[in-house]
């Protein structure tokens, strides 16, 4: 009798259509100023927020009802994304996509503060929020560029695990809120049984935050776009 395929195919991947957060992508890279402004322009440093405030703009973000979100930090944050990790026991080709960036679990930064809003279903997507702080902008900077290289090498990742196969698709869209420099992309998991969901995850760093939102339902939903960039547009508002 066959074993079930980890629940890594089953109850695992239709999970991961109900989680959200920080992927990988990166914002535009500015411009260099001209030498002789360089050499006299001082930059201010990026304000470094505290958890505290992470947790306080968070808690003002809305539903389209009015209502507030519960939000959680740190640890906690991180371990909402749990149940993405345990596809890692497939075997993930190419190999070096093994740690699943590209469906928006999130990545801690080292010495970094971070909260996020609680999954919650918004029409047809759940969608989720992320703000990542408490460390120099070029740092936030730096862990996005490494998870781009990521993205662009796996555009197309397959998860084998006891006979069955799930494929996962990644591409970068536009036209996702109005922060500037966001950078967004679709990934669409395509299970065994032939089922479909699309995730759909935005990023951009304003003002020494990271700012990340996601929304995911079955690929034939429409809106995801929108989702998450409404997500994006009133987390940027927040950040003065």
């Amino acid at each position: 009798m066959k074993k079930t395929s980890l629940p890594v195919f089953g109850a695992s991947a239709l999970a991961i259509l109900a989680l959200t957060a920080c992927g990988g992508a990166t914002t535009a890279s500015q411009e260099s100023a001209p030498a002789s402004e360089t050499a006299t322009a001082t930059p201010t440093p990026a304000k470094q927020y505290t958890n505290e405030e992470l947790v306080g703009l968070l808690g003002q973000v809305k539903e389209s009802d009015g209502t507030t979100r519960a939000v959680v930090s740190g640890q906690e944050l991180v371990a909402q994304f749990e149940p993405v990790r345990v596809l890692t026991k497939a075997t993930i080709e190419p190999a070096e996509c093994a740690n699943l960036g590209t469906l928006g679990a999130y990545q801690s930064i080292d010495g970094s503060t971070s909260a996020g809003t609680t999954r919650s279903k918004t029409g047809d997507f759940i969608t989720s929020l992320a703000l990542t702080s408490g460390v120099e902008a070029g740092l936030l900077q730096a862990s996005l560029d490494k998870s781009e290289s990521q993205i662009e090498a796996c555009k197309k990742v397959t998860l084998s695990a006891e006979g069955d196969t799930m494929t996962l698709t990644t591409e970068k869209i536009n036209g996702v809120g109005n922060v500037p420099g966001t950078v967004a992309l679709k990934t669409l998991m395509v299970m065994p049984d032939g089922k479909a969901g699309a995730i759909y995850s935005a990023h951009a760093i304003k003002d020494g935050v990271l700012i990340s939102a996601t929304a995911s339902s079955n690929d034939a939903a429409s809106g995801g776009p929108e989702a998450a960039g409404a997500l994006m547009d009133q987390a940027a508002a927040l950040i003065k």
